[in-house]
């Protein structure tokens, strides 16, 4: 494909007849709106058209810039282009994109999510050696990350930690050094699919929320790729400064609905709208005033009617002006055509030795490692915050004795721990993992030319499970070897109650991350999340020591975290204790031999005896624990479903 392309200079990226609208109050057939696909209707009442028969070509070796309004379908074009956009009974696209044989099509999003504490070059380094640079030499990942840094300027942030969604306390490099790092990890990406490199490099408003400055220098190396590696480079940009359009190759035009107003050199821009009527001020941006052209003023209801005559206007004499290419683009040879409204066949890219799924597993092992072991502040304050708490709560309950009242006392502090101990592992989780995995399903969207994702779900999640599992266990032992020797408990079956509050800590974490996989966002796995803890500690006391269960909800008991770390520490403390009988005197008022008789029998003498009035034995500790355990994959495996669900493919929302 090499030769063909060294003979064919004029391979294009061209799109045909793109259409894309989103449900909006009603509900329509599907059936109905191919029937009116091809009209200029709003149909407002049913669905909302995003884009109306875009049409264009862009050739390789330049630039395209896509201008227009907020809400103008801007975004939703370039996913049609990358192929991001997925149809669903909310979501109705259709047309075709031609891209060139053998050229990967790379696709940089308005904000990329990264792993917030690694370095710009840690980041670099892991996308080059899971995209398999290291298979034939160990110091290849090493020159392509050098290369990339060079490259893009990222030379002085390279040791700078990334900062942004896995910690939201941590600033980390600046807005344009993140477009430039998020640029870099697609083209290393899109270098391990071809021969030759990026053909075709999508980015979505690149420029967004950076000063002039940093917006011109990410521009720039954008127009260097494209001009250095006879790449495509098309980007939506909001509001360029002048200096910005001029360097431009092409532009597009867009209007309120995805209609499209004009589309051609940047050069050739104003003279068009100057001769259709509307002449650019001198000095003025044209950027700024072709968005102007194309925009909506609703400030009153004859502004609007006047800017919508002027986008009709300008819409006519774009379509009478253009050539049938621009209009409705046809097949061109050497380009592999793709149907939006069909799923998208996977072509062959370049022949690479894929990364094994142990080598996947040690990377993110690594990865994983790094990132926990650079959270050491927040392991750090943690351990203070469960040492307080724990001396606290050993004070509030200082040695319990073996007295009658004691009893359920022990029994009201072994609740209360594992209460404790599963808040705080839910509520870490479920702050920390919906970050992560938003970072996670975007790597996991960037599909290889074959189809393949850079690395699976299942070795992301064993990685994650052996990195953190032990600091979900240590945190509630501490609390338990804290509180223990405070409060007087069972000595002899300390370990046991450790283990029990270990498995606990892992259980209501594993909790935490399967509603964190499921919730769409943070805060709703927050909302979601202590709703699920309070029915397990509602659920938690099947014994019947302080509330009883309704027989109708005692089978849902089994799947709450709290009754099985609950049974558990039970049956380890009250196994080889004794009581002593120390009821008040004026329990009764006799104190004849049958009412000493009496209160004796009224005493619980051991522990076991406690154990059996709640439904429990000492064996109870093992079988806690393989309950727990079961809980635990069940969570896991809720978790993993989720997380393959969730990153089986890409999608890029309208707008």
């Amino acid at each position: 494909m090499d030769n063909q392309q060294k003979e064919c200079p004029g391979l294009m990226l061209k799109w045909e007849d793109v259409w894309c609208c989103v449900q909006s109050k009603k509900k329509i057939k599907k059936r109905d709106v191919d029937a009116h696909a091809n009209a200029d209707g709003d149909f407002r009442e049913k669905w909302q058209w995003v884009l109306r028969g875009v049409s264009g070509q862009a050739v390789m070796g330049s630039s395209l810039a896509i201008l227009g309004p907020s809400g103008s379908g801007k975004t939703t074009l370039l996913g049609a282009l990358g192929k991001k956009i997925q149809r669903s009974s909310s979501i109705w696209v259709s047309g075709k994109v031609d891209v060139p044989l053998g050229c990967s099509v790379a696709y940089v999003p308005q904000d990329a999510p990264f792993f917030s504490k690694l370095t710009v070059n840690e980041t670099l380094e892991f996308v080059a050696k899971m995209e398999g640079f290291d298979c034939k030499s160990q110091s290849q990942s090493q020159t392509v990350v050098e290369a990339a840094i060079r490259r893009f300027g990222l030379d002085l942030c390279g040791d700078t930690l990334v900062g942004g969604e896995t910690t939201t306390s941590l600033r980390g490099i600046s807005g344009g050094e993140r477009r430039r790092l998020a640029i870099a990890c697609e083209l290393i990406r899109s270098e391990s699919n071809t021969q030759k490199g990026t053909k075709v490099l999508i980015a979505d408003e690149p420029t967004t929320g950076l000063d002039a400055f940093q917006a011109d220098k990410v521009v720039s190396h954008l127009l260097s790729i494209a001009r250095d590696e006879e790449a495509l480079v098309v980007m939506s940009i909001h509001q360029p400064r002048s200096a910005i359009f001029h360097r431009l190759d092409d532009i597009m035009l867009l209007g309120p609905g995805g209609r499209c107003c004009y589309l051609g050199p940047a050069k050739d821009a104003t003279r068009h709208f100057k001769h259709i009527g509307y002449p650019c001020p001198e000095g003025h941006n044209p950027a700024e005033f072709l968005v102007d052209l194309v925009s909506i003023d609703t400030q009153s209801a004859q502004s609007e009617s006047e800017s919508w005559a002027r986008v009709k206007h300008i819409r006519k004499e774009w379509l009478r002006v253009a050539s049938p290419v621009d209009q409705r683009s046809a097949s061109v040879e050497g380009n592999a055509s793709a149907d939006l409204s069909e799923e998208q066949p996977r072509t062959t890219g370049r022949k690479r030795k894929k990364v094994g799924l142990l080598t996947q597993l040690g990377l993110l092992l690594r990865r994983n490692f790094t990132q926990t072991v650079r959270e050491r502040r927040v392991q750090i304050t943690r351990a203070l915050g469960t040492t307080v708490l724990a001396f606290a709560f050993g004070s509030c309950h200082f040695k319990l004795g073996f007295g009658q009242k004691s009893i359920r006392r022990r029994a009201a502090v072994m609740l209360q721990i594992c209460i404790n101990s599963s808040l705080m592992a839910t509520i870490k989780t479920l702050n920390s993992f919906p970050r992560e995995k938003t970072v996670v399903q975007h790597e996991l969207s960037k599909k290889r030319m074959d189809g393949t994702a850079p690395y699976g779900v299942g070795p992301y999640f064993l990685s994650k499970i052996l990195v953190e599992a032990p600091i979900d266990a240590l945190f509630p032992m501490l609390f338990g070897a804290i509180v223990g020797p405070l409060s007087g408990l069972n000595r002899r079956n300390r370990l046991p109650f450790l283990s029990t509050l270990a498995l606990q800590g892992i259980s209501a974490s594993s909790l935490g991350m399967s509603v964190g996989a499921f919730a769409p966002s943070t805060e709703t796995a927050l909302a979601v999340g202590p709703i699920a803890m309070v029915l397990s500690i509602m659920l938690g006391d099947s014994g019947g020591m302080f509330a009883e269960i309704p027989k109708v909800l005692q089978p849902v008991s089994r799947f709450s975290v709290i009754k099985w770390g609950f049974d558990g520490v039970l049956a380890s403390e009250f196994s080889g204790l004794r009581f002593t009988c120390d009821l008040d005197d004026d329990t009764l008022d006799d104190d004849s031999a049958i009412a000493r008789e009496v209160r004796r029998r009224m005493c619980i003498e051991t522990g076991e005896d406690v154990l059996e009035s709640m439904g429990l034995a000492p064996a109870s500790i093992t079988s806690a624990a393989v309950n727990q355990a079961k809980l635990i994959l069940y969570n896991l495996g809720a978790t993993y479903m989720f997380l393959r669900l969730g990153g089986s493919g890409s999608s890029v929302q309208p707008f």
